[in-house]
Protein backbone atom coordinates (compact mmCIF):
# COMPACT_ATOMS: atom_id res chain seq x y z
CA UNK A 1 0.00 0.00 0.00
CA UNK A 2 1.47 3.42 -0.93
CA UNK A 3 1.80 6.36 1.69
CA UNK A 4 -0.31 8.80 0.93
CA UNK A 5 2.53 11.67 1.41
CA UNK A 6 4.61 10.22 -0.74
CA UNK A 7 1.70 10.62 -3.90
CA UNK A 8 0.42 13.67 -5.17
CA UNK A 9 -3.27 14.59 -4.89
CA UNK A 10 -4.15 13.63 -8.91
CA UNK A 11 -3.03 10.63 -8.14
CA UNK A 12 0.42 10.54 -9.57
CA UNK A 13 3.27 8.03 -7.71
CA UNK A 14 4.81 11.45 -6.10
CA UNK A 15 4.38 15.24 -5.73
CA UNK A 16 3.83 17.08 -9.19
CA UNK A 17 4.89 20.49 -8.00
CA UNK A 18 8.73 20.01 -8.02
CA UNK A 19 8.52 18.87 -12.13
CA UNK A 20 6.28 21.40 -12.83
CA UNK A 21 8.44 24.07 -11.07
CA UNK A 22 11.40 22.80 -12.82
CA UNK A 23 9.42 22.42 -16.67
CA UNK A 24 8.43 26.24 -16.14
CA UNK A 25 12.25 27.12 -15.33
CA UNK A 26 13.15 25.06 -18.66
CA UNK A 27 10.76 27.17 -20.62
CA UNK A 28 12.57 30.30 -19.69
CA UNK A 29 15.57 29.42 -21.19
CA UNK A 30 14.13 27.52 -24.25
CA UNK A 31 11.79 29.87 -26.44
CA UNK A 32 11.27 26.36 -28.45
CA UNK A 33 9.74 24.49 -25.22
CA UNK A 34 8.06 27.93 -24.30
CA UNK A 35 5.74 27.78 -26.93
CA UNK A 36 3.97 24.94 -24.65
CA UNK A 37 3.43 27.38 -21.44
CA UNK A 38 0.17 28.04 -21.45
CA UNK A 39 -0.80 23.99 -22.32
CA UNK A 40 1.69 22.82 -19.00
CA UNK A 41 -0.28 25.53 -16.87
CA UNK A 42 -3.56 24.82 -17.73
CA UNK A 43 -3.24 21.13 -17.23
CA UNK A 44 -1.37 21.23 -13.73
CA UNK A 45 -3.78 23.58 -12.77
CA UNK A 46 -6.54 21.92 -13.70
CA UNK A 47 -4.94 18.41 -11.92
CA UNK A 48 -4.02 20.64 -8.96
CA UNK A 49 -7.01 22.98 -8.53
CA UNK A 50 -6.45 22.63 -4.89
CA UNK A 51 -3.37 24.58 -4.62
CA UNK A 52 -2.91 28.02 -3.74
CA UNK A 53 -1.84 28.76 -7.61
CA UNK A 54 -5.06 27.71 -9.24
CA UNK A 55 -8.01 30.20 -8.74
CA UNK A 56 -11.26 28.38 -8.59
CA UNK A 57 -12.82 31.36 -10.72
CA UNK A 58 -10.97 30.84 -13.61
CA UNK A 59 -11.07 27.22 -13.46
CA UNK A 60 -14.03 26.60 -16.24
CA UNK A 61 -12.49 29.11 -18.62
CA UNK A 62 -8.93 27.37 -18.51
CA UNK A 63 -10.40 23.93 -18.91
CA UNK A 64 -12.40 25.14 -22.34
CA UNK A 65 -9.44 26.75 -23.31
CA UNK A 66 -7.45 23.39 -23.43
CA UNK A 67 -10.15 21.90 -25.17
CA UNK A 68 -9.31 24.70 -28.07
CA UNK A 69 -5.51 23.55 -27.95
CA UNK A 70 -6.71 19.88 -28.43
CA UNK A 71 -9.26 20.95 -31.20
CA UNK A 72 -7.36 23.41 -32.65
CA UNK A 73 -3.82 22.66 -32.05
CA UNK A 74 -1.48 25.06 -30.67
CA UNK A 75 -0.97 28.18 -33.05
CA UNK A 76 -4.85 28.53 -32.48
CA UNK A 77 -4.13 28.39 -28.71
CA UNK A 78 -1.08 30.87 -29.12
CA UNK A 79 -3.33 33.24 -31.08
CA UNK A 80 -6.07 32.79 -28.38
CA UNK A 81 -3.86 34.14 -25.82
CA UNK A 82 -2.28 37.19 -28.04
CA UNK A 83 -5.66 38.28 -28.78
CA UNK A 84 -7.20 38.34 -25.01
CA UNK A 85 -3.99 40.28 -23.81
CA UNK A 86 -4.93 42.47 -26.85
CA UNK A 87 -8.40 42.85 -25.85
CA UNK A 88 -7.50 43.21 -22.08
CA UNK A 89 -5.12 45.48 -22.70
CA UNK A 90 -7.39 47.68 -24.89
CA UNK A 91 -10.04 47.76 -22.59
CA UNK A 92 -7.82 47.96 -19.30
CA UNK A 93 -10.20 44.99 -17.88
CA UNK A 94 -7.08 43.71 -16.07
CA UNK A 95 -7.47 39.44 -16.67
CA UNK A 96 -10.90 38.35 -18.30
CA UNK A 97 -11.20 35.40 -20.34
CA UNK A 98 -13.54 36.19 -23.00
CA UNK A 99 -16.34 33.63 -22.51
CA UNK A 100 -17.69 34.04 -25.83
CA UNK A 101 -14.91 33.00 -27.73
CA UNK A 102 -14.97 29.80 -25.59
CA UNK A 103 -18.90 28.81 -25.35
CA UNK A 104 -18.74 26.13 -28.10
CA UNK A 105 -16.44 23.87 -25.41
CA UNK A 106 -17.88 21.69 -22.70
CA UNK A 107 -18.19 23.53 -19.10
CA UNK A 108 -15.62 22.58 -16.41
CA UNK A 109 -17.59 19.41 -14.82
CA UNK A 110 -18.55 20.03 -11.00
CA UNK A 111 -16.73 17.02 -9.72
CA UNK A 112 -12.67 17.04 -9.28
CA UNK A 113 -11.66 13.86 -10.82
CA UNK A 114 -9.71 11.25 -7.92
CA UNK A 115 -6.18 10.84 -10.57
CA UNK A 116 -5.60 11.75 -13.80
CA UNK A 117 -3.72 9.02 -16.21
CA UNK A 118 -1.43 11.24 -17.28
CA UNK A 119 0.70 14.09 -14.71
CA UNK A 120 3.51 16.22 -15.07
CA UNK A 121 5.60 13.81 -14.81
CA UNK A 122 4.48 11.75 -18.15
CA UNK A 123 6.36 14.98 -19.86
CA UNK A 124 10.32 13.74 -19.21
CA UNK A 125 11.76 12.08 -21.84
CA UNK A 126 13.56 8.51 -21.61
CA UNK A 127 16.75 10.41 -19.91
CA UNK A 128 14.44 11.97 -17.29
CA UNK A 129 14.51 15.87 -19.29
CA UNK A 130 12.16 17.38 -21.27
CA UNK A 131 13.43 18.15 -24.92
CA UNK A 132 16.38 15.71 -25.08
CA UNK A 133 14.39 14.12 -27.56
CA UNK A 134 13.35 16.86 -29.54
CA UNK A 135 10.53 19.77 -29.12
CA UNK A 136 8.31 17.62 -31.15
CA UNK A 137 7.85 14.99 -29.04
CA UNK A 138 7.92 16.95 -26.01
CA UNK A 139 4.62 18.62 -27.81
CA UNK A 140 3.28 15.24 -28.70
CA UNK A 141 3.82 14.17 -24.80
CA UNK A 142 2.06 17.09 -23.53
CA UNK A 143 -1.09 16.88 -25.81
CA UNK A 144 -1.14 13.62 -23.93
CA UNK A 145 -1.20 15.38 -21.02
CA UNK A 146 -3.79 17.51 -21.87
CA UNK A 147 -5.99 14.73 -23.39
CA UNK A 148 -5.61 13.28 -20.14
CA UNK A 149 -6.76 16.17 -18.13
CA UNK A 150 -9.83 16.81 -20.09
CA UNK A 151 -10.99 12.99 -20.21
CA UNK A 152 -10.56 12.85 -16.98
CA UNK A 153 -12.85 15.91 -15.96
CA UNK A 154 -15.71 14.11 -18.75
CA UNK A 155 -15.45 11.02 -18.79
CA UNK A 156 -12.92 9.79 -15.28
CA UNK A 157 -10.09 8.13 -15.76
CA UNK A 158 -8.99 5.88 -18.17
CA UNK A 159 -8.83 2.20 -16.67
Amino acid sequence: MQQHSETCPCGAAAPCAPTWYEALAREQSDPAMYAWHTPLVLAYLLQHPNESVAREQYLDSQFRILQLYLDRGLAALNRFGQTQRRRNAVQGMGFVYDTEALAAYRPLPGQIPDRFPRSVHDLRDADGGFVGDGHESYGARMAELARATVDAYLNGPAA
